[in-house]
This record gives C-alpha cells, structure tokens and sequence, in this order.
C-alpha cells in the first residue's frame, strides 16, 4: 500500500475530530448547567423569590385589560402604490401623545380612551410568486431579499397589522385607520388619476369598437367589383379577401368589461375586502409571558448568585493597590 501524502486528509480523522470536538461541548455544556444549578440551590431562598416575582410580574401582564392583539387586514390599492401607503402609514406608527400635533387621538379624530388602545402599526409587503397577481406571502419579518428581481412586492397590494389593547374598540379603530389614508392628499391625487385613466380607457375602447364596427360594415355588406388579376401564370377574378375585426372587438369589450370593474370597486383608494380580522390568540397570553418570565427569571438568579458568591473576592481586588 502506498504511503498517504502529510498533506492530504484522511475522512476517518475528519470524522474522529469532529466527533471528539462535539462531545467535548457536550460535556462542557453539561458541566455549565450542573454549575448553574449548584448555584441556584446554594441560593434557593434568593433564587425562589426572584422566580415568585417574574411570575407574578409576567401574570400580571397578561392580564385581561392589558392582553394585546393583533387585528389584520390585506389592502387592495386603487391609484396608489404600496410604498406610499407605507411612508403614510409612518405617521401612524411614529405618533406620540406628548404633542398635539402628534398624538395618535388627533390624527384619527378619535377620544384619547380609544386611541390609547393602539399598541402599534406595521406595514408588510406582499410577494406575488406564481406572477397571476395574486398574493402568496407576506413578508412579515422583512427580510425579501432586494437581489430577487423576479418575486418582486406587489404595488397595488399591502398588509396592514395594528396592535389594540382588547378587542372592545378595535373595529373604530381600524375604520379611522382607514379613513386617514383615504384623505391623505397624496393618496387621493394618485387615486384621482387612477379614475381619470380608467375613464379614458372606456372612452377609448368604445371609440375604437365603433370605427371597428363602421369598418366591418364596409367589408361585409359593400358590393365590390369583380377583379380580374394575372398572378403566377393564373388569371385571378374576383377578391376573395376579406378582413374580420370580430376578435379585435371581442378584445377590445375584454379591456372595456376589466375598466369598468375595476372603476366600480375602486370606491376608494384603499379598499379592505375581508374587513378587519381579529386574531383571537392574544400577543401577550399567559402562557406566553409565563414562559419569558420564568426564563429572565433564571437569567437574573443567575447573575444575582454569582454575585453574592464572588463580591468579597470582587472588593478585596478592588481595594488591592
């Protein structure tokens, strides 16, 4: 057999390192949360109450006047496209009850009781992956990435989720939610010219049916003279040619049936088919926030027990000239 070259690796070695490398952090990890609790039971009066308090603390946050949920809706946009609904949708998010001008209550001509409701406002773009203009996902966490040219946002579809403390005002709410990007001004000239161009489109199509239509008229019914031809060594009576604009026309009633649809939902520049869907589930569920307590609660005995072990050790350095 011939001798294996320093310089090549042999799989089996790769294979025993790595196995080596990951037993070790198993045992390392083992050995880290041995020490934890060690720690944690030398502490266990400390490490009781502060495990009492996160409960009681993270219970008290899921309360049920203070539970949080999600109320969704997909908008369909007449006019204007998805990244001006989102830079409008700011305004929203950005409000604060410190200043008139800025308070959420204001903006939506709601009482400050309701508007305190809103625990928030976001904005998620639609991805359309089949290209059939319909929506496929929504990128909640925002991460599309900008070098997929093909799966591109939807611009005439946007996602919006507000953040309501209960579920008693959250229908006012989103109905003022709608209502504010409706009145926008920006939105309403997008919207505006949106219904202009719809408008022209019919007229257009009905001018061009009706040229088409006069033409046929012409072609079909107009008596022609015979012709007498001589092409390729025949001799040619007659005109056998003869133009049709049926499917013309039956493209053109295609385009002018599509306007009118879209003028006829179009009532508004924002418009929300499925209404407003509260989601049940509530952000802040006790069984949630019991998890997250008991969790910050862990991490804080922790600190505060090895703490208390390594203070004198801590001092006694610090005092050290």
């Amino acid at each position: 057999m011939e001798n294996s070259k320093p310089n090549e690796v042999n799989l089996l070695d790769i294979l025993v390192v790595s196995g080596k490398w990951i037993k070790n952090l198993f045992k390392g990890l083992l050995r880290f949360a041995g020490y934890i609790l060690k720690l944690l039971y030398r502490n266990k009066i400390l490490t009781a109450i502060i495990f009492l308090l996160a409960i009681v603390i993270g219970q008290y946050m899921a309360r049920p006047s203070a539970r949080k949920f999600n109320v969704d809706a997909m908008c369909v946009l007449y006019g204007p496209e998805a990244t001006t609904i989102s830079e409008v949708g700011k305004q929203l998010s950005l409000s604060s009850p410190r200043y008139e001008a800025t308070s959420l209550a204001n903006k939506l001509s709601l009482p400050d009781s309701i508007a305190s409701k809103v625990a928030g406002v976001e904005f998620f773009q639609v991805i359309d992956y089949q290209l059939d203009h319909t929506p496929d996902e929504i990128d909640f966490s925002n991460s599309h990435s900008l070098e997929d040219t093909l799966n591109l946002p939807m611009r005439d579809y946007i996602y919006m989720r507000i953040k309501v403390k209960g579920t008693r005002h959250a229908q006012a709410i989103g109905e003022a939610m709608l209502k504010y990007l409706n009145t926008n001004v920006t939105i309403q000239n997008q919207y505006n010219v949106f219904k202009a161009q719809l408008n022209e489109k019919i007229v257009l199509c009905d001018a061009e049916m009706l040229r088409l239509d006069s033409l046929a008229k012409i072609t079909y019914f107009r008596d022609k003279k015979p012709e007498i031809k001589f092409e390729s060594n025949k001799l040619l009576i007659g005109n056998n040619e003869v133009q049709l604009f049926y499917n013309d026309l039956l493209n053109l009633q295609a385009n002018k049936a599509q306007a009118m649809a879209q003028l006829e939902v179009a009532k508004q520049p924002v418009v929300i088919p499925s209404g407003f869907v509260i989601n049940p589930n509530s952000v802040n569920g006790r069984v949630k926030l019991g998890v997250y307590s008991l969790f910050i609660g862990l991490i804080i005995s922790t600190i505060l027990g090895y703490y208390i072990e390594n203070r004198k050790k801590w001092l006694k350095y610090l005092q050290e000239k």
